[in-house]
């Protein structure tokens, strides 16, 4: 920094001599500051321009299939029976498993690609059922995500993103076109308020129902107008699935039919003594008519955990378990709740994979939800729920109850793809063993879809998607991670492969062009 004549240590930078005295050039100083601002905005304006303008860069070309393909000498661990078998060779052809035989019980042809499975295990393809597809530049970022992580499969919880888009990206990637996700389930409406018993049979009427859709629920829906809702629905043979609305007794969404109930939250909500009154207060408050203050509370969070009422909540489980209902929990959506505060949590290497305006979106959120209650008990209180869902989980899966893997991809600190193996290790930790954590992710999703003739298991005649890794799982459940090759409908990607994708992603996420088109067009 540089002193002036005076003395005056000089903060900001020297104005040019003819501004510097007399009245009569406070005009002329003016309009020099006003230039100099017109000027600053017009070259923001313009590099904001050219960073939107940027073209994307080329997609990797995605690998071809072979007409034979073979693991050979591996160990198939098949979570659809529980069984473990080694030295197996898995013969694929045209996309699907054609037989699945004792290593060396046959003669394999010389046009088969043949990898050597020996000291690696071969699982079925994951599916996240709680995933949201973003934007329209998910192909450039999260999508590979997905497939590197052994996650063929999702369903789409609610997106930015048309079902229109959707639909498309699921034919280029069927047709081996684009590297992603299959989206086997997505949203065809998502409902937030509903007040009124007209405003359903509205929504049901107005309905483009397709095959593959359903009603995302949400929190807000009032009682009457949400039953009225399912009935028009179950008529029409569409499913309902989400939240539980918070006014809604979970016991009576569970025998009217909701398919599939998401967030372990909603076993604490539904089994303390204050359950009803906190039912009642919602029902006020999206009516319009609550001036209690605030309803979700520490005090309210404490409550659910200390005193935690067992025969509420098998009262609700054993529900589900008699309509067969799925139960899919997120607990890692409840460890962010848990973790926010802590650095390490917060500056995760994964986020490398994320855009920066992303990254942005999480930070506010991650501050958030601190905020909600900085305390001590408030952050205790946020931890021992978390660990209190993980404990209803365990109990729920021992009581028969089904289980879906699902991790809330996308949403903050969800690392898509990555989140999948955060969500297994979750259920362990629940209590599930790792061979039940597999199930929730290959098995039963599956069935949930009623495709189990093609997906969730490495038998004969099924669309070949499978995992080798290099560890076993069942010791750990954390090897999920350590992925070898994923072979995605027949076609192999070598852990060469899978790294190149991940260096794609990663350097689409540290774009600033792509972070303002996500954030602008997105």
């Amino acid at each position: 920094m540089s002193r002036e004549d005076t003395g005056r240590l000089a903060i900001f930078p020297v104005l040019p001599n003819r501004f510097k005295t007399g009245k009569s050039n406070m005009k002329r100083l003016l309009k020099y500051l006003a230039l100099s601002f017109v000027g600053l905005i017009a070259l923001t304006i313009i590099s904001f321009y050219i960073l939107l303008s940027k073209s994307l860069p080329d997609l990797p070309k995605l690998n071809q299939p072979t007409s034979s393909l073979a693991i050979s000498n591996v160990t198939v661990i098949n979570p659809i029976d529980s069984t473990i078998v080694s030295h197996q060779t898995v013969l694929i052809e045209n996309g699907r498993i054609i037989s699945v035989d004792d290593t060396g019980s046959n003669t394999l042809a010389e046009s088969v690609t043949n990898i050597d499975g020996n000291g690696k295990f071969l699982i079925p393809g994951f599916w996240d059922m709680h995933s949201h597809l973003r934007h329209q530049y998910e192909p450039y970022l999260s999508m590979p995500l997905f497939i590197a992580n052994g996650v063929f499969n999702i369903r789409d919880m609610g997106t930015d993103v048309s079902n229109q888009q959707n639909n498309q990206w699921r034919r280029q990637i069927l047709a081996g076109e684009l590297m992603g996700p299959r989206v086997m389930g997505q949203v065809s409406a998502i409902i937030g308020r509903l007040r009124s018993k007209a405003d359903a049979d509205a929504i049901i009427a107005d309905l483009d129902y397709k095959k593959n859709e359903f009603i995302k629920i949400t929190n807000a829906p009032l009682r009457d107008p949400f039953f009225r809702l399912l009935e028009q629905a179950r008529k029409k043979g569409i499913t309902l699935a989400g939240h539980k609305p918070r006014s809604v007794k979970a016991l009576d969404a569970v025998n009217a039919g909701m398919k599939s109930m998401e967030h372990a939250r909603y076993f604490l909500f539904e089994s303390f003594p204050g359950a009803p009154e906190f039912r009642e207060r919602y029902q006020a408050y999206y009516s319009g008519q609550d001036t209690g203050g605030a309803i979700y509370t520490t005090e309210a969070r404490r409550a659910m955990i200390d005193k935690h009422d067992p025969a509420m909540f098998y009262e609700l489980v054993n529900a589900m378990v008699e309509n067969e209902t799925w139960f899919c929990p997120t607990h890692i959506t409840r460890r962010f709740d848990a973790y926010v505060d802590n650095d390490a949590f917060r500056n995760d290497l994964r986020l490398k994979y994320i855009n920066k305006f992303e990254q942005f979106k999480w930070n506010l959120d991650a501050g958030g939800m601190i905020d909600r209650d900085p305390t001590e008990l408030g952050r205790k209180t946020y931890m021992d729920f978390y660990k209190k869902g993980l404990e209803l989980t365990g109990k729920a899966h021992q009581a028969g109850l089904a289980i879906l893997t699902g991790t809330d991809a996308n949403d903050s600190y969800c690392f898509p793809g990555f989140s999948i193996h955060d969500e297994l290790e979750e259920l362990v930790k629940a209590g599930l063993s790792p061979m039940d954590a597999l199930v929730t992710a290959t098995v039963n999703p599956a069935i949930y879809f009623e495709v189990l003739a093609d997906y969730g298991s490495i038998e004969t005649g099924k669309i070949a998607d499978m995992i080798l890794l290099d560890t076993n799982p069942l010791y750990d459940i954390s090897n999920t991670s350590k992925i070898n090759a994923v072979i995605f409908n027949g076609v192999l990607y070598s852990r060469s492969d899978l790294d190149k994708w991940l260096s794609f992603v990663e350097d689409n996420a540290a774009s600033w062009s792509i972070a303002l088109k996500v954030m602008w067009e997105g």
